[in-house]
């Protein structure tokens, strides 16, 4: 009977031991199921979700008159991108800033479109490496007077290459991230909206700023220059409607 109780006595204490350790292995696993349940996620800002220009419904009523002022590109960025001063990119941020406005059926511009391009282009030229310069004198030579003036800045520019290995072909992706903003300002007053927005597009090959014959709409610096300013338009918009503006 002794050695019986002692053998008892001695499963007892071996139960006890694999309680313990089972209860540690419970432990762990809802530990780490539960540092497995958190989602660690890049913050972006509201301004940084991609929008379409399709996003605003369509303005049916009356026009806003506006003149479009400037284009300008930040100073560091011109300097660390020399190529931005190619003329085939201000035609095409110009292009691309006239049409999204018109697209939304809000605005109306004092000038004719090809006087306008030809005005944003001499500036371009005229201007160092592409940096445009401010100007806000009202162009009176117009039937109409604008009610506001819009200003759009190229804030964000980078370029960046990767090389991609397919089967026994490498491939170059090139991949361009563009931030624009867009600042609206009272002709009466002199009070203004801003909005921004931000554009990324990824394509295989030569990219546009080290392909000369690449067309603007074609490349990444194009592509991604429409998703910024439709983001950015959408934005301007939802403000000005807040503000009682359109």
């Amino acid at each position: 009977m002794a050695g019986l109780r002692d053998y008892r006595f001695m499963d007892f204490n071996l139960y006890i031991l694999i309680m313990r350790k089972l209860l540690l292995l419970t432990t762990l696993l809802i530990f780490a199921s539960c540092a497995s349940s958190v989602v660690v996620e890049d913050f972006k800002a509201g301004y940084e979700e991609q929008q379409s220009i399709y996003d605003v419904e369509y303005n049916t009523g009356e026009r806003t008159p506006i003149q479009l002022a400037n284009i300008s590109v930040t100073k560091d960025i011109i300097q660390q991108y020399p190529e931005l001063g190619d003329k085939r990119v201000g035609l095409g941020l110009t292009n691309r800033i006239l049409e999204n406005f018109e697209e939304t059926g809000f605005f109306r511009y004092t000038e004719e479109k090809d006087a306008i391009l030809n005005q944003m282009i001499d500036k371009w030229e005229l201007s160092d490496a592409g940096l445009a310069t401010e100007d806000t004198g009202l162009k009176t030579g117009t039937l109409v007077l604008p009610k506001y003036f819009v200003y759009a800045e190229l804030y964000e520019f980078s370029v960046s290459t990767e090389e991609v290995v397919d089967k026994l072909n490498t491939m170059t992706q090139n991949t361009t991230r563009v931030g624009f903003q867009i600042r609206m300002v009272s002709v009466e007053n002199g009070e203004f909206l801003i909005a921004s927005g931000l554009g990324e597009s990824t394509q295989t090959g030569l990219g546009f700023l080290a392909n000369p014959d690449m067309n603007f709409d074609q490349s990444t610096v194009g592509m991604s220059t429409q998703k910024a300013l439709e983001t950015a338009t959408v934005n301007l918009i939802r403000r000005a409607q807040r503000r009682g503006w359109l």
